[in-house]
Order: structure tokens, then sequence, then C-alpha cells
């Protein structure tokens, strides 16, 4: 007879223990309750997963506890988004007024004929690399802004579920 594999705990599992235990006034570390809820709210298989765990939990508060939790990791996941997006405008503009700036000093370094030749030519390319840091600093600023508002608009579809399959569990106890 073979051994049964080992089964190594879900991040929905471990998201249930975790509110059972912050529910009991144990500690819970940040760090890892945010990690957790980030896997969770990630995966379409843990979402599942952690509506099943709800409903099969002993405690009938488990599922308020876990949709407070997830409400609160949107929270932060929107702050997040909001910081992001401040810094991308940020960076963009200031970039941009920095290539421009150094365009305009190349421009006028050629015209005045300070510099000449392949100088005033590697100057003014110099210059418009300016331009594509701040193309590719912007595009970078998007991406990690559209990240961060998936983060957000998932935990908060999955505190609603959480929170009304819990109460489809207190209703059917």
């Amino acid at each position: 007879m073979t051994p049964l594999p080992e089964f190594e705990r879900r991040p929905a599992t471990a998201l249930v223990a975790m509110a059972n235990a912050l529910g009991m006034g144990d500690p819970v570390s940040e760090d890892a309750l945010m990690q957790v809820m980030r896997a969770v709210s990630a995966s379409s298989g843990e979402r599942a997963a952690l509506l099943a765990a709800i409903g099969a939990a002993n405690d009938p508060e488990t599922g308020v506890t876990v949709a407070d939790l997830l409400t609160a990791f949107a929270t932060r996941a929107g702050d997040a988004e909001a910081q992001v997006q401040d810094a991308d405008q940020v960076i963009g503009q200031w970039s941009q007024r920095l290539a421009a700036g150094a365009l305009l000093a190349s421009f006028a370094a050629a015209i005045a004929g300070t510099v000449t030749g392949g100088l005033a030519f590697g100057l003014t390319l110099l210059s418009f690399s300016g331009f594509i840091f701040a193309t590719a600093s912007r595009l970078g600023g998007r991406a990690r802004q559209r990240l961060k508002a998936q983060e957000r608009e998932a935990a908060e579809t999955l505190a609603r579920h959480v929170l009304q399959a819990a109460n489809h569990t207190n209703t059917a106890k």
C-alpha cells in the first residue's frame, strides 16, 4: 500500500485558520496575512477553496472575519494604487521636463557653436534618451497601477462573495 501524498496547506485554508486565530485573540503576522490574502485573491481556485472552507467552518463568524480582512486588504491595495498613480504622475512630469530642458540645452549649445560636430550630435541623442526614459517610466508606472487595481477589485469582489456565503451559511444552520 502506498502512503498518501503530503498535502500542503492551501492559502485559502491558511486564511481561514488565520481568521480563526485572530477571532480567538492570537497574534498573526501581518506580512504572512497579506501574502495569504494576495495569493487567495489572485487565484480562482483559491477563491473557490476559500468559499468552501468558510462553508465548512465550525464558527459562523469566520466568514465575517475573513470578509473584514479582505475589505481591509482591498483598502490597502486601493491606497497602494493611488500612491503608484501619484508617483507615476510626478516622475513622468519631471522626467519629461528634464528631457525637454536637456534637449533645449543641447540645441542651444549646437546653435551657439559651443559644441560642434559629433559631440553636438551625441549630446542631442543623449537628450532624446531622456524622452525614452520618461516614456518607459510612465509605462512601468501604468503597469504597476493596473496590477494594484486588479488586486483591489479582486479583493473587494471576494469580500462580497465571502460575506454572502457567510450569511447564507448562518441562515442555513
